[in-house]
Protein backbone atom coordinates (compact mmCIF):
# COMPACT_ATOMS: atom_id res chain seq x y z
CA UNK A 1 0.00 0.00 0.00
CA UNK A 2 3.05 2.35 0.56
CA UNK A 3 2.14 3.95 3.42
CA UNK A 4 2.31 3.01 7.74
CA UNK A 5 -0.36 0.92 8.25
CA UNK A 6 -2.63 3.30 11.04
CA UNK A 7 -3.78 0.45 12.65
CA UNK A 8 -1.33 -1.32 13.35
CA UNK A 9 -0.60 -0.41 16.94
CA UNK A 10 -4.22 0.17 17.65
CA UNK A 11 -6.02 -3.14 16.27
CA UNK A 12 -6.02 -4.93 19.51
CA UNK A 13 -7.68 -2.13 21.55
CA UNK A 14 -9.87 -0.50 18.68
CA UNK A 15 -11.28 -3.96 18.42
CA UNK A 16 -11.77 -4.18 22.84
CA UNK A 17 -13.51 -0.87 22.65
CA UNK A 18 -15.78 -1.01 19.84
CA UNK A 19 -16.81 -4.42 19.18
CA UNK A 20 -19.26 -4.71 21.68
CA UNK A 21 -20.96 -1.41 20.45
CA UNK A 22 -24.87 -1.72 21.74
CA UNK A 23 -25.68 0.46 18.99
CA UNK A 24 -24.16 -1.67 15.89
CA UNK A 25 -25.15 -4.99 17.44
CA UNK A 26 -28.79 -3.48 17.52
CA UNK A 27 -28.61 -2.27 13.65
CA UNK A 28 -26.96 -5.90 12.41
CA UNK A 29 -29.58 -7.83 13.68
CA UNK A 30 -32.28 -5.34 12.18
CA UNK A 31 -30.07 -5.42 8.82
CA UNK A 32 -30.29 -8.99 9.19
CA UNK A 33 -33.97 -8.87 9.43
CA UNK A 34 -33.74 -7.00 5.47
CA UNK A 35 -31.47 -9.77 4.04
CA UNK A 36 -32.34 -12.32 1.71
CA UNK A 37 -31.02 -16.01 2.66
CA UNK A 38 -27.14 -16.84 1.46
CA UNK A 39 -27.20 -13.54 0.60
CA UNK A 40 -23.49 -12.18 -0.96
CA UNK A 41 -22.22 -9.46 1.04
CA UNK A 42 -19.26 -7.35 0.73
CA UNK A 43 -18.43 -5.21 3.67
CA UNK A 44 -16.30 -2.25 2.92
CA UNK A 45 -13.91 -1.07 5.50
CA UNK A 46 -14.27 -4.02 7.14
CA UNK A 47 -11.75 -3.58 10.01
CA UNK A 48 -11.23 -6.57 12.13
CA UNK A 49 -14.77 -8.41 10.73
CA UNK A 50 -16.09 -8.11 14.48
CA UNK A 51 -19.05 -7.81 14.82
CA UNK A 52 -19.93 -7.54 11.67
CA UNK A 53 -18.81 -9.83 9.63
CA UNK A 54 -18.72 -12.40 12.24
CA UNK A 55 -22.72 -12.26 12.58
CA UNK A 56 -23.35 -12.13 8.73
CA UNK A 57 -21.44 -15.51 8.23
CA UNK A 58 -22.78 -17.03 11.23
CA UNK A 59 -26.50 -16.38 9.83
CA UNK A 60 -25.21 -18.03 6.20
CA UNK A 61 -24.20 -15.09 4.44
CA UNK A 62 -21.45 -14.77 1.99
CA UNK A 63 -18.82 -12.44 2.85
CA UNK A 64 -16.38 -10.55 0.95
CA UNK A 65 -14.50 -7.79 3.12
CA UNK A 66 -11.92 -4.79 1.97
CA UNK A 67 -9.65 -2.49 4.25
CA UNK A 68 -6.71 -0.92 3.23
CA UNK A 69 -5.05 -2.00 6.53
CA UNK A 70 -3.08 -5.21 6.02
CA UNK A 71 -3.68 -5.33 9.88
CA UNK A 72 -7.36 -4.91 9.97
CA UNK A 73 -7.27 -7.88 6.74
CA UNK A 74 -5.39 -10.18 9.24
CA UNK A 75 -7.40 -9.87 11.95
CA UNK A 76 -10.67 -10.26 9.87
CA UNK A 77 -9.01 -13.61 8.37
CA UNK A 78 -8.77 -15.01 11.87
CA UNK A 79 -12.20 -14.05 12.89
CA UNK A 80 -14.00 -14.82 10.03
CA UNK A 81 -12.53 -17.91 8.46
CA UNK A 82 -14.79 -18.50 5.66
CA UNK A 83 -14.76 -14.83 4.78
CA UNK A 84 -12.80 -13.54 1.54
CA UNK A 85 -10.86 -10.79 2.39
CA UNK A 86 -8.50 -8.46 0.82
CA UNK A 87 -6.43 -5.53 1.37
CA UNK A 88 -7.94 -2.57 -0.60
CA UNK A 89 -8.37 0.91 -0.52
CA UNK A 90 -12.62 1.75 -0.98
CA UNK A 91 -11.66 4.82 -2.69
CA UNK A 92 -9.89 3.26 -5.78
CA UNK A 93 -11.38 -0.41 -5.40
CA UNK A 94 -13.18 -1.56 -8.56
CA UNK A 95 -15.49 -4.89 -8.56
CA UNK A 96 -13.44 -7.51 -10.54
CA UNK A 97 -15.00 -7.92 -14.32
CA UNK A 98 -17.66 -10.74 -14.39
CA UNK A 99 -18.81 -10.28 -10.54
CA UNK A 100 -21.95 -10.96 -10.37
CA UNK A 101 -24.01 -7.93 -8.79
CA UNK A 102 -24.31 -8.07 -4.64
CA UNK A 103 -27.26 -8.62 -2.25
CA UNK A 104 -25.81 -5.87 -0.30
CA UNK A 105 -23.30 -3.77 0.89
CA UNK A 106 -22.19 -2.52 4.33
CA UNK A 107 -19.96 0.15 5.31
CA UNK A 108 -19.65 0.60 9.08
CA UNK A 109 -17.92 3.40 10.55
CA UNK A 110 -15.39 3.64 7.90
CA UNK A 111 -16.01 6.98 6.13
CA UNK A 112 -14.21 9.82 8.28
CA UNK A 113 -10.99 10.19 6.10
CA UNK A 114 -12.25 10.69 2.60
CA UNK A 115 -13.05 13.86 1.25
CA UNK A 116 -16.61 15.01 0.18
CA UNK A 117 -15.77 13.69 -3.62
CA UNK A 118 -13.96 10.79 -2.58
CA UNK A 119 -17.61 9.73 -0.48
CA UNK A 120 -19.50 10.70 -3.54
CA UNK A 121 -17.59 8.46 -5.16
CA UNK A 122 -17.61 5.62 -3.01
CA UNK A 123 -21.62 5.48 -2.72
CA UNK A 124 -21.96 5.80 -6.94
CA UNK A 125 -19.73 2.73 -7.19
CA UNK A 126 -21.66 1.22 -4.40
CA UNK A 127 -25.16 1.82 -5.82
CA UNK A 128 -23.30 -0.23 -9.27
CA UNK A 129 -22.57 -2.85 -7.82
CA UNK A 130 -25.90 -3.67 -6.00
CA UNK A 131 -28.51 -5.76 -7.57
CA UNK A 132 -32.07 -4.08 -8.45
CA UNK A 133 -33.83 -4.23 -4.59
CA UNK A 134 -30.26 -4.74 -3.28
CA UNK A 135 -28.88 -3.14 0.48
CA UNK A 136 -26.83 -0.58 1.10
CA UNK A 137 -26.43 -0.52 5.50
CA UNK A 138 -24.73 2.21 6.27
CA UNK A 139 -23.22 3.28 9.82
CA UNK A 140 -21.91 6.64 10.27
CA UNK A 141 -21.64 10.18 12.18
CA UNK A 142 -24.02 12.71 10.86
CA UNK A 143 -23.00 16.25 11.18
CA UNK A 144 -26.78 17.22 12.80
CA UNK A 145 -25.33 15.31 15.51
CA UNK A 146 -22.10 16.39 16.11
CA UNK A 147 -20.59 18.10 19.02
CA UNK A 148 -20.97 21.90 17.88
CA UNK A 149 -18.44 22.91 19.39
CA UNK A 150 -16.08 20.51 16.68
CA UNK A 151 -17.59 21.55 13.35
CA UNK A 152 -15.14 23.67 11.65
CA UNK A 153 -17.48 24.85 8.65
CA UNK A 154 -20.46 23.36 6.24
CA UNK A 155 -20.22 23.23 2.70
CA UNK A 156 -21.97 26.16 1.30
CA UNK A 157 -25.18 23.70 0.36
CA UNK A 158 -25.07 22.25 4.24
CA UNK A 159 -24.61 18.62 3.06
CA UNK A 160 -21.42 18.38 4.43
CA UNK A 161 -19.27 19.69 7.13
CA UNK A 162 -15.16 19.34 8.17
CA UNK A 163 -15.19 17.85 11.98
CA UNK A 164 -12.50 17.69 14.75
CA UNK A 165 -12.80 14.18 16.05
CA UNK A 166 -11.06 12.33 19.16
CA UNK A 167 -10.22 8.94 18.04
CA UNK A 168 -7.78 6.12 19.78
CA UNK A 169 -5.86 8.99 21.44
CA UNK A 170 -5.22 10.86 18.24
CA UNK A 171 -6.97 14.36 16.86
CA UNK A 172 -8.19 14.14 13.52
CA UNK A 173 -9.84 16.31 10.66
CA UNK A 174 -12.59 14.44 9.08
CA UNK A 175 -15.77 14.94 6.74
CA UNK A 176 -19.13 14.13 7.51
CA UNK A 177 -22.76 14.23 5.62
CA UNK A 178 -25.35 15.68 7.35
CA UNK A 179 -28.58 14.14 7.45
CA UNK A 180 -30.26 16.09 4.65
CA UNK A 181 -26.71 15.36 2.88
CA UNK A 182 -26.88 11.75 2.60
CA UNK A 183 -30.54 11.95 1.52
CA UNK A 184 -29.76 13.75 -1.22
CA UNK A 185 -26.79 11.28 -2.29
CA UNK A 186 -28.85 8.58 -1.82
CA UNK A 187 -31.73 9.89 -3.92
CA UNK A 188 -29.24 11.08 -6.92
CA UNK A 189 -28.03 6.99 -6.56
CA UNK A 190 -30.92 5.39 -7.04
CA UNK A 191 -31.49 4.27 -3.70
CA UNK A 192 -34.45 4.78 -0.75
CA UNK A 193 -33.95 4.70 2.80
CA UNK A 194 -36.13 1.76 4.62
CA UNK A 195 -34.82 1.82 8.16
CA UNK A 196 -32.65 4.62 9.99
CA UNK A 197 -32.24 5.32 13.65
CA UNK A 198 -29.65 7.47 15.70
CA UNK A 199 -28.19 6.21 18.45
CA UNK A 200 -25.48 7.14 20.93
CA UNK A 201 -22.36 4.98 21.82
CA UNK A 202 -19.79 6.21 24.79
CA UNK A 203 -16.57 4.13 24.40
CA UNK A 204 -14.68 2.97 27.02
CA UNK A 205 -12.51 5.50 28.79
CA UNK A 206 -9.40 3.77 27.67
CA UNK A 207 -10.32 4.12 24.42
CA UNK A 208 -9.77 7.90 24.63
CA UNK A 209 -12.55 8.82 21.82
CA UNK A 210 -15.20 11.28 21.78
CA UNK A 211 -18.74 9.46 22.05
CA UNK A 212 -20.24 8.54 19.31
CA UNK A 213 -24.23 9.53 17.89
CA UNK A 214 -24.57 7.13 15.22
CA UNK A 215 -26.89 7.04 12.20
CA UNK A 216 -27.46 4.21 11.04
CA UNK A 217 -29.49 3.19 7.52
CA UNK A 218 -30.86 0.11 5.65
CA UNK A 219 -31.41 1.59 2.12
CA UNK A 220 -32.39 -0.09 -1.15
CA UNK A 221 -32.24 -0.06 -4.48
CA UNK A 222 -34.87 1.29 -6.82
Amino acid sequence: MGEPDYYQSIVGAYQDAYADDHVLLGFIQRALGYLEPHSRILDVGCGTGKPLDMCLAAAGHQVEGIDKSPTMIDFSRKNVPSGKFQIADMCTYERPIGSQDLDAIFNVRALFRETRAEIETCVGNWAKWLKPQGLLCVVVLAADDYNPAKIEHYDSDDHCARVKRRFMGNDEHCVLFSRTGWEHLLQVNGLEVLDEKMELFVPPEEADSDEAAQYCFVARKL
